[in-house]
């Protein structure tokens, strides 16, 4: 993590808000280098909103922002989770 970024587990909150799960362990595979991660490995920029972006190759992942009530979601690329119980 640097001053410009830190990780996936930064947006934890919200993700778990709006899916009423915990995401960070789900895995995605990136539609620019096809590489797969969890989203706590992705790189997290906070701005406005948070963007994700794919540890392998930068591209955007997610982009997730907080309007009024609201949790705006922006999703790219494949997403894997595995179902409990």
């Amino acid at each position: 993590m640097t001053e410009l970024y830190t990780d996936g587990n930064h947006v934890a909150g919200l993700l778990a808000e709006f899916l009423a799960a915990d995401m960070t362990s789900t895995l995605r595979r990136c539609q620019s280098c096809h590489g797969e991660h969890a989203i706590a490995e992705h790189r997290a920029y906070q701005g406005a909103g948070a963007v994700l972006r794919c540890p392998e190759c930068g591209d955007v992942a997610l982009r997730i922002a907080e309007l009024d009530r609201d949790v705006v979601l922006e999703w790219r690329g494949t997403y894997r989770a595995r179902r409990t119980g």
